[in-house]
């Protein structure tokens, strides 16, 4: 296979960082590329970088998993487990390696990798990919760190949200983006710093993006009663009921509240960076047992997690203060810490 391009080889540059770089991946360690076979390009990409930096990797194709019961076939599930490194790439729409037994399995085996759900050629291209992941580790760890006092969140905006999520006793986890440990999985871009609540209440407006959809051309209008969607209103509603009911009544389950932490996402259709855009909140439904805390709540383990993200002007409230992600990033990084009381 020959691919070629400006773009490609932009994308081929930014796996290079990836291998190197975020995976920190040695001469003596195996590593294994997953594709289904709508992102073989991406594959291919990060296969030819892998050689580029004198490694020998192995490169399998895989059917979507939405055509193989929501695990991939019992090769790729045997192989992931026995590599040191591996990488994962979904296409659009696809169902991420992420939620999958398969994953769950080579992280407990102490396998270290990258779960890509949704990736193309122009997102790896993207600067978002590169992005200085020391400092995100940096804020991510100290925000989460700060959140993990808290007893509840409120997530408020101009846009009609006002969602209030029960914190206590759940563990915030910090994607800070750099995967260097045994065990470790993150996915690209990374940048953000989440939780499974143990409750959640109110109401939610998604005005930017919504997996598995991209860009909303209309706000998303979710009802949460006691951690679970109960009503949906917007044009694209009847798709999105239409897509979460065959998964069962579990689907609707308010599974997590992440905060974006990546400076350099920016919002561009693609929710997997449009979620990690510095200032953005986004809230998953689904699973919740890849969540990599804990929940005081019940841990809900079912085939489908879909994230839809507030983009107009998220304000976060923190047990009656304000946290700014944006000013919280700055003062982190210079090793200060905001807390602003509400007035």
């Amino acid at each position: 296979m020959r691919l070629v391009g400006q773009i490609y080889e932009q994308a081929k540059r930014n796996a290079v960082y990836v291998i190197e770089t975020i995976l920190g991946v040695t001469s003596e360690e195996m590593v294994a590329l997953f594709s289904d076979d709508g992102s073989v390009p991406v594959g291919w990409a990060f296969y030819e970088a892998a050689v580029e930096l004198g490694l020998v990797p192995v490169f399998i194709v895989f059917p979507s998993l939405e055509r193989t019961g929501g695990e991939p076939p019992l090769a790729v599930s045997r192989a992931i487990v026995d590599t040191d490194v591996y990488i994962a790439v979904t296409s659009p729409g696809a169902k991420s390696m992420t939620h999958t037994r398969a994953r769950r399995e080579a992280s407990a085996a102490g396998v270290r990798g990258l779960t890509l759900p949704g990736m193309t050629l122009e997102l790896l291209s993207r600067e978002a990919i590169i992005a200085d992941y020391q400092e995100i580790a940096k804020a991510t760890t100290a925000l989460a760190t700060y959140l993990n006092s808290v007893q509840e969140l409120t997530l408020l905006s101009d846009n009609g949200t006002h969602l209030m999520f029960d914190v206590r006793g759940c563990t915030w986890f910090a994607e800070q983006g750099l995967c260097r440990e045994r065990g470790q999985f993150s996915n690209l871009p990374g940048g953000e710093v989440s939780v499974a609540p143990a409750n959640a209440e109110g109401v939610l407006v998604v005005d930017g993006s919504l997996s598995p959809f991209g860009k909303l051309d209309n706000p998303l209008v979710m009802e949460i009663r006691d951690r679970r969607v109960v009503s949906v209103r917007g044009k694209q509603a009847k798709a999105l009921l239409e897509f979460l009911q065959p998964f069962g009544p579990d689907a609707f389950n308010v599974a997590e509240i992440g905060i974006g932490m990546n400076p350099a996402a920016r919002l561009c259709g693609y929710v997997v960076e449009d979620e990690k855009v510095l200032g953005t909140v986004h809230v998953g439904l689904g699973d919740n047992s890849n969540m990599g805390g804990t929940t005081r709540g019940r841990v809900v383990a079912v085939g489908v997690h879909i994230d839809g993200v507030v983009v107009s002007e998220p304000i976060l409230v923190a047990d009656g203060s304000v946290v700014n992600p944006r000013s919280f990033f700055s003062n982190a990084i210079k090793g200060k810490m905001e807390r602003k009381e509400v007035k």
